[in-house]
């Protein structure tokens, strides 16, 4: 039984996971609201950043049940705490994609340059988090590098997918 004093096991694999989903989230977000030519950068950055906080709330109240219904004895909020902790990088992936959109915000960069900025640095992020994981699960450099590929082509497909909906 976990408990809210200890961390589950794989919680480095678990932060991998929670970033790689983060990432996914906010550039799918990215892209989405990028089609309305209306929205300015600091539309797209608020819709992108609401969306990734909303997102690690219900994951939050989602961890908070599940170590309830396994029995976790520890307070309501810590186990609040410690899962707003463990579900945090959701939304620090989303940090560095959301930064162009900042600067576009601003006037430092136009509306098509801070968009595509983010969406680069946002597949940039899952070649980085693909390699993680896979050094993580003791892979060769080959092998790391065959794993942060299929995490880029799977951004790439999301974003062409979205795309193609829209």
């Amino acid at each position: 039984m976990r408990t809210a004093a200890s961390e589950p096991r794989g919680r480095d694999a678990r932060r991998v996971a929670d970033a790689v989903y983060g990432t996914i989230l906010v550039v799918a977000v990215v892209a989405a609201l990028s089609e309305d030519h209306g929205a300015s950068p600091g539309e797209i950055l608020g819709g992108a950043l609401a969306t990734s906080i909303v997102f690690w709330i219900v994951h939050v109240y989602a961890e908070v049940l599940s170590r309830g219904t396994e029995g976790d004895p520890a307070p309501f909020w810590t186990l609040v705490r410690i899962s707003a902790s463990q579900e945090w990088p959701l939304v620090e992936a989303a940090l560095a994609p959301c930064l162009p959109l900042l600067l576009g915000a601003i006037g430092v960069l136009g509306r098509s340059a801070s968009i595509t900025l983010s969406i680069i640095i946002g597949l940039a992020g899952l070649v980085g988090w693909g390699y993680a994981a896979g050094r993580a699960m003791k892979q060769s450099r080959l092998a790391s590098l065959a794993t942060a590929a299929g995490a880029l082509i799977l951004g790439v497909v999301m974003v062409l997918l979205k795309n193609l909906v829209h």
